[in-house]
């Protein structure tokens, strides 16, 4: 199964097993909804999303997009928009439990929750898009910009930095490590504290704090997708995407 369910209590742990690093393609993005939609009609009151072994997701299937014509490209950056405001604005509280490398669109996943806990260890976790020389799409953008505090904002989103677990939680862009029970465990126990309030003051509360950042994504949408999809296809991020494609490749 892509995505594994299971649940603990009143809350929904929703795995991520995609293979390939959970690199994010059309077949990620659906089999999330799908997971998501689920969860909604199951009355579960929080959602952990995690990863399996030692990657929570590694971002972009470059591999199959880079094949991609500007239509299909296009309509693929709409649906990775769509990925990350329905995590941001799912009407339960969401926390991500980083089991391990969190990069690019899959750092940016996890931003999408209300809460992250990263396990320690050998693991890295950032944004990478400005060195394959390209700008963030709105939601992407706005994403990263709410769970990055203002002091590390252009380390994280213009140097495109990888942090360590621990480097994470002192920037702030993660909000704890995991202890001994482990990442899961206590990514479930922190959603149970987010769900202890009544159903619907959180979910209002939610939607209240997030609001600003949903208004800003509409309005930059359509600007900042013409803005992506010019410099993808620009000499210097084709040379650099397919520099990254073939370090991937002999992995």
């Amino acid at each position: 199964m892509p995505i594994v369910r299971t649940l603990d209590d009143s809350v929904a742990v929703l795995s991520l097993e995609l293979g390939r690093g959970n690199a994010i393609d059309h077949a990620f993005i659906d089999a999330l909804g799908a997971a998501l939609d689920e969860t909604a009609r199951d009355g579960a009151r929080a959602v952990v999303l995690t990863g399996r072994g030692k990657v929570f997701c590694g971002g972009l299937d470059l591999l199959t997009i880079h094949a991609y014509d500007r239509a299909e490209l296009e309509r693929f950056v709409d649906a990775f928009e769509g990925m990350f405001t329905r995590v941001l604005s799912f009407p339960r509280p969401v926390v991500a439990a980083v089991n391990g490398h969190a990069l690019a669109g899959g750092c940016i996943l996890a931003m999408a929750a209300d809460y992250r806990i990263m396990a320690p260890g050998a693991f890295q976790i950032g944004v990478n898009e400005v060195m394959l020389g390209i700008p963030f799409p709105a939601a992407a953008f706005e994403v990263t910009r709410r769970a990055t505090p203002k002091a590390a904002a252009s380390v994280v989103m213009m140097q495109g930095r990888r942090f360590s677990a621990e480097e994470a939680v002192a920037a702030g862009i993660v909000h704890r490590l995991a202890g001994e029970h482990g990442v899961v465990a206590d990514a479930v126990e922190e959603a149970k504290r987010f769900a202890a309030g009544g159903l619907d003051a959180v979910a209002d509360t939610k939607a209240d704090l997030i609001a600003p950042v949903l208004a800003r994504i509409e309005a930059t949408r359509a600007a900042k997708r013409e803005r992506f999809l010019t410099r993808w296809f620009a000499e210097d991020a084709q040379a650099r995407i397919a520099a990254l494609r073939a370090q991937l490749g002999k992995r």
